[in-house]
């Protein structure tokens, strides 16, 4: 690191390596220097050396991006519960059978996605979690069965059959925030980190409209802000989080639980400022 340029004025190299030992390793912690300009050399090419760039700022962007996915893989799991709880009030409302409705979307899938859907399935089978109920159901699946022993992912294309066979506008909508939101959780639950790339036109979906009809609601928020920093793939999920948490969650003590979480999550993320100030890529994404 110290041959990179990196300096350790906040924290020693002996507690620097103390850390990396016991604490996250080299690899994880020195990914966030990917948010930091190189030194360029007399002909302004860039060479392998980082500019203001101390060992203790790469430290608290771990510890910010651990808490991030703490905060953001609760607000998921919320999005994933109340996804299922949209999906059997739909079926019901519809006056849907909660067998057949499941018969038919596996009758709609082809060969591949037949036989992956019954990998899936057949994971529960030796569950101490879920394997009783897939031993009882396994041979006729209700909706609220089914959605209890299928992944996410699986719930989402599920979502897709409901959302085309009930012709709802909403559930589309909804469809592709929440495509993001499972990214975001998968990352999350994965320890994958997130800040370590902030820069912008990493994106390769465009921002929905009900998204950036929210976003630009808020004030003091630019419209050349929100378009630069959507650009970005990873703020541009969690805010898909954000944004699904609010819309699909029905119960103000949920709502209020994550609103506690992101106030703490937001003091730990601004505990020290003063680091970024010479970095306008990351502090203008904190901010």
């Amino acid at each position: 690191m110290q041959e990179k340029g990196i300096t350790f004025d906040i924290v020693s190299p002996e507690d620097a390596a103390n850390y990396m030992e016991n604490n996250n390793n080299y690899f994880r912690v020195a990914s966030y220097r990917k948010n930091y300009n190189k030194q360029l050399d007399s002909n302004q090419e860039p060479i392998d050396k980082y500019v203001n760039l101390d060992f203790g700022y790469l430290q608290d962007l771990a510890i910010i991006d651990m808490e991030l996915r703490y905060t953001f893989l609760q607000l998921s799991l919320d999005i994933e519960h109340f996804t299922k709880l949209e999906l059997l009030r739909e079926i019901e409302n519809h006056n849907e059978d909660g067998y057949q409705i499941v018969i038919d979307y596996i009758n709609s899938l082809d060969t591949e996605h037949k036989k992956h859907l019954q990998r899936e399935l057949d994971q529960n089978r030796d569950s101490i979690y879920t394997g009783d109920i897939y031993k009882k159901y396994i041979s006729d699946l209700p909706a609220w069965v089914f959605l209890e022993l299928i992944p996410f992912g699986a719930i989402l294309h599920f979502y897709r059959f409901c959302a085309t066979r009930f012709a709802s506008k909403d559930m589309q909508d909804n469809l592709y925030i929440l495509i993001d939101c499972k990214n975001i959780r998968n990352a999350c639950a994965h320890s994958d980190c997130i800040i370590n790339d902030l820069h912008i036109n990493t994106s390769r979906h465009k921002t929905n409209y009900l998204i950036n009809r929210k976003l630009s609601a808020i004030s003091g928020l630019t419209r050349n802000v929100r378009v630069t920093k959507m650009s970005n793939d990873r703020i541009r999920g969690l805010i898909c989080i954000l944004f699904m948490h609010n819309r699909i969650i029905t119960s103000d003590g949920v709502h209020n639980k994550a609103a506690r979480k992101l106030h703490a999550f937001e003091d730990r993320m601004l505990k020290h400022p003063s680091y970024y100030d010479s970095n306008a890529l990351i502090s203008s994404s904190l901010k």
